[in-house]
């Protein structure tokens, strides 16, 4: 299937081209022969007419027939003024171009067959017009398969691109389905572990402490016996929920991690920006406080990335070091020989003072933003 904007764009550098050959063939025709007279008027109106009836109508059955009939105005106007034969080389072409596509040595033979019945005075400027016309032609047709095949890339990618999106839709509902089935396992299991174990140790304890109650005053030893293992079950069944309750709470290290690489992967996703984290040492060190004032300056300084850099990637590296935390933002853009701090470092100079650290800035190679954080092991 013919791409549209390729042929329109085609079509239209046709016609320029006519109407220039047009032009210079009617022009040097009246200087050579001083008038015009009204068949060649009627001609020359002709030939304009079937020019645009051959772009006009989208008919390609019917476009043969007007190239022959282009090539039969030119013929008879040719009686009286020879130069309108520098009109033929173009039409040829198109009938060669309709009958054997893209034979471009056929089109050029064809084109010289109108040099048998040419006068010897036009036959070097007629080979010299349809070589022209030849060249002229031969690079809009390659530019044309060229836009109809960058067109059909395009479509072709816009329909992977579709299928994708659909495909991450799904995958987004997946993942939430899969996150939500894990949730109500996740009770579902706290529940029956509660039921299990804590509340078969309450249970006990309460009815050993009711037993003690009504013994009290008969036996106080039984009474005392019964206390004590109320009292050892109870200790049993809160230590049993204050292990299960830090096995579910995730490490304070492991939630910043997880929090950066989840900011980072979203980043990632909406800019065509490649992006790289890591992180080496004991991040135990890592408050929250002070996993914030990272992730903060991380989001200030991607976004200035995005912004002037001009980069096409970024890494972010968080280092603990003996007394110090150091989280580097560094890109592959143009960089900056003389730094001009604008509100975002400031802002990010005011975030890290704040808990005793600072900010070291450069854009000799790249751009990079060092966060120095101070603590005690």
């Amino acid at each position: 299937m013919t791409d549209p904007r390729a042929r329109d764009v085609s079509e239209l550098a046709g016609i320029g081209f006519k109407a220039a050959l047009l032009v210079f063939t009617a022009g040097q025709s009246l200087i050579s022969e001083t008038s015009a007279t009204p068949w060649f008027i009627l001609s020359v109106l002709i030939y304009l007419c079937t020019n645009l009836l051959f772009y006009i109508l989208r008919k390609e059955k019917l476009r043969p027939a007007i190239a022959a009939l282009s090539i039969g105005v030119t013929m008879f106007a040719i009686q009286d003024y020879p130069l309108m034969y520098l009109l033929l080389p173009v039409h040829l072409w198109e009938l060669s171009a309709i009958a054997y596509g893209n034979q471009r040595a056929v089109s050029f033979l064809l084109m010289l067959i109108p040099l048998a019945m040419l006068p010897r005075q036009l036959m070097l400027l007629y080979l010299f017009v349809a070589a022209v016309t030849w060249i002229y032609f031969s690079v809009l047709q390659r530019y044309g398969r060229s836009l109809r095949e960058q067109r059909s890339e395009l479509e072709r990618m816009r329909g992977e691109l579709e299928r994708l999106h659909v495909k991450l839709q799904e995958n987004d509902e997946f993942l939430r389905q899969t996150e939500y089935t894990l949730k109500l396992e996740e009770r579902n299991r706290m529940s029956q572990h509660i039921h299990d174990h804590i509340g078969h140790a309450m249970t006990s304890a309460l009815i050993q402490m009711e037993a003690a109650k009504r013994l009290i005053a008969n036996d106080p030893d039984k009474t005392s016996l019964l206390l004590d293992n109320a009292i050892h079950i109870s200790k049993e069944g809160i230590e049993s929920i204050r292990i299960e309750l830090k096995r579910m709470k995730p490490p304070t290290e492991q939630m910043g991690v997880n929090r950066m690489k989840l900011f980072i992967d979203e980043f990632a996703a909406k800019h065509p920006i490649r992006t790289a984290f890591s992180y080496e040492g004991n991040i135990d060190f890592i408050t929250p406080i002070h996993w914030r004032i990272i992730q903060e300056n991380t989001k200030e300084a991607l976004t200035n990335t995005m912004k002037y850099a001009m980069a096409s990637s970024v890494s972010i590296h968080v280092q603990v070091l003996p007394t110090l935390i150091k989280a580097t933002i560094k890109d592959n853009g143009q960089g900056q020989t003389k730094v001009v701090k604008g509100i975002g470092i400031v802002g990010m100079e005011e975030r890290t003072a704040a808990v005793g650290g600072k900010i070291i800035v450069d854009g000799s190679r790249g751009f990079s933003v060092t966060t120095l954080i101070p603590y005690t092991p």
